[in-house]
């Protein structure tokens, strides 16, 4: 387990995140942030409206390719 701290509107706040996860987590932190020690609360917002739509697209393919290869197995 690792601790990361981020600050927003001046107050920091610690999580703590599972090793794999947390260096993902860090990498979209570091994209979003831009090499900045702070975020806005508006950035934040932004950033996971981006994430929820990003898993709505991804969850929207999978469930495309799952009935894809349901009608193949279908017609063997």
């Amino acid at each position: 387990m690792k601790q990361i701290t981020l600050t927003i509107s001046s107050r920091d706040y610690t999580i703590t995140l599972d090793d794999d996860f947390a260096k993902s987590f860090e990498q979209d932190c570091q994209n979003l942030m831009g090499g900045r020690q702070f975020i806005e609360p508006k950035e934040l917002l932004e950033a996971f409206v981006e994430k929820c739509y990003e898993n709505y697209t991804t969850l929207k393919a999978i469930k495309n390719a799952a009935n894809d290869i349901d009608d193949i197995l279908k017609r063997e």
